[in-house]
């Protein structure tokens, strides 16, 4: 769809950059923003953005486009740092469930969003921007169910920002790690995975299908890993079952891409998901209450973005560099471990309490 726009390789490439650059700029937004509104007046203020971005990115020049993208960026990332604050204060016994329902959500938005765009691009005979435009809708029908929620009483006013004490705490450290490691993971295979099949001489075709796995599967992976970590307390078990999952899937790929290639691509699905879940549910069930939760996931969040974003440049020089997808493979594997390490530190028990 990218073809449609009509942009040169530069300006697609910084299409396709501006949403992880925003994800980590605006997440340290997050706080005071919950600090000053409350979560649920913030959360409709991002929503309100993200209809703005959603409406304004189709209709005028190329301009538009990257001005509409930046805002549902910095929206988008200011409510997934809410979100985690959010379940920790209003389900603190349910934070493994409301957790797997929020990524489950996210998964089958995006799933609808990748799977319907092009066909409603051919209904609307080929123009790009009313294709854009409607999902605005979608935005809006999330504006409408969510209003209702601003009536509730505001909690108690907290000091914005993320603690300098967070900074000091080692489990803060760890969980953040987690969460820039699994990012970095993911975006490598969501940037590389079909062409790495297209070089092993697969159609174009199959290739995109080995992705669509990957993304399908994950809904089962964001729902089973918050709840299993929480309902038997033993989320470090968790983390090693999803890292795990992902590093044979990474193996398959480097040794026998072309054996099992549904295999790999399920492994990977579950496990890059339920990693993803379970950082989220870390960020809630690891802090001691909502105020904190909400620091933790900027500060996770803001910085993990930052480090996700080095991973599918630093896969695509390593390409470059050997010739080949053994190198990038390799280190991406390597990448795995180090998510495994820093998640158990993450999901030790005890509360980040600064």
């Amino acid at each position: 769809m990218l073809r449609d726009l009509h942009l040169g390789e530069f300006e697609r490439s910084l299409l396709v950059t501006i949403p992880v650059i925003c994800f980590s700029l605006a997440a340290f937004a997050g706080p005071p923003i919950s600090a000053r509104f409350g979560e649920e007046r913030g959360l409709l203020a991002m929503c309100a953005a993200l209809c703005l971005g959603l409406a304004l990115r189709p209709w005028w020049s190329s301009a538009s486009l990257f001005a509409g993208t930046v805002l549902c960026g910095l929206a988008v990332a200011v409510m997934n740092v809410m979100m985690p604050s959010v379940i920790r204060r209003r389900f603190a016994s349910r934070v493994g469930e409301m957790t797997a329902a929020y990524t489950m959500a996210l998964s089958i938005g995006a799933a609808l969003a990748a799977g319907l765009t092009v066909p409603i691009l051919g209904a609307m005979g080929g123009r790009i921007q009313p294709a854009l435009a409607v999902w605005s809708v979608a935005a809006a029908a999330a504006f409408v169910i969510w209003l209702p929620q601003v009536r509730l009483a505001r909690p108690a006013p907290r000091a914005p920002g993320t603690s300098l004490g967070l900074l000091r705490d080692l489990q803060a450290w760890q969980i953040t790690l987690f969460f820039g490691f699994q990012s970095a993971l993911f975006y490598i295979l969501l940037s590389w995975l079909p062409t790495i099949y297209r070089d092993h001489g697969t159609s174009p075709a199959v290739a995109g299908a080995v992705l669509a796995v990957m993304s399908a599967v994950g809904i089962a992976g964001n729902l089973a890993a918050p709840v299993l970590a929480h309902r038997t307390g033993r989320a470090r078990l968790v983390v090693g079952l999803t890292s795990g999952l992902t590093i044979a899937g990474l193996g398959g790929v480097l040794l026998a891409p072309l054996s099992a290639p549904v295999l790999w691509a399920t492994l990977l699905g579950i496990g890059t998901a339920g990693t993803f879940s379970l950082t989220l549910f870390l960020m809630a069930s690891r802090a001691k209450d909502s105020a904190l939760a909400a620091r933790l996931s900027g500060m996770a969040q803001g910085i993990g973005y930052m480090i996700s974003a080095l991973g599918p440049l630093g896969a695509g020089l390593l390409h470059s560099v050997s010739g080949g997808w053994t190198v990038p493979l390799v280190g991406t594997i390597v990448l795995g471990a180090a998510t495994l390490a820093a998640g158990l530190g993450a999901a030790r028990p005890g509360a980040v309490a600064r």
